[in-house]
């Protein structure tokens, strides 16, 4: 089984876990814009799950992968040939693009992002003019032949 769903707007990754004390108590937090994101793409896989007609959340092993396109900087258009796609070396990070994607999709289209025994993560610059974006596709592994 296999899922594919694009989330619109520029990637944002993972960021970092803010730490306060409530009372005898220390508390860990996303940061609001990882929250934002989070939930935008909760928001954006549940109606592809909807479309797709998958009733439940994904069982067993899974395979993710993440292609997140960034947009292409004004400084680098050209007027005569566009500038087409090319790789991302910057910030932020593969891992942290992938963090925030597995725990967006965590609960909605799978149980806990520890099923995911596959990931693949790519980082592009949008073609000149391209909206930035992250192509999501989540799909269900086979069984590995062994004796």
């Amino acid at each position: 089984m296999r899922i594919e769903f694009t989330i619109p707007g520029k990637p944002v990754a993972q960021g970092r876990p803010r730490f306060y004390r409530k009372g005898s108590y220390v508390v860990a937090t996303d940061p609001q814009a990882s929250k934002v994101y989070k939930a935008d793409i909760a928001y954006v896989a549940q109606r592809a799950r909807e479309e797709a007609g998958v009733a439940g959340l994904f069982e067993g092993p899974l395979g993710l992968l993440v292609v997140a396109y960034f947009p292409c900087p004004k400084s680098k258009w050209r007027k005569r040939v566009p500038r087409p796609e090319e790789h991302h070396d910057k910030r932020p990070d593969a891992d942290n693009l992938a963090k925030a994607v597995k725990d967006g999709l965590s609960g909605v289209l799978y149980h806990d992002d520890g099923q995911v025994a596959e990931l693949v993560v790519r980082k592009r610059r949008a073609a000149q003019g391209d909206a930035p974006r992250v192509e999501v596709c989540l799909y269900t592994l086979d069984p590995l032949g062994g004796k």
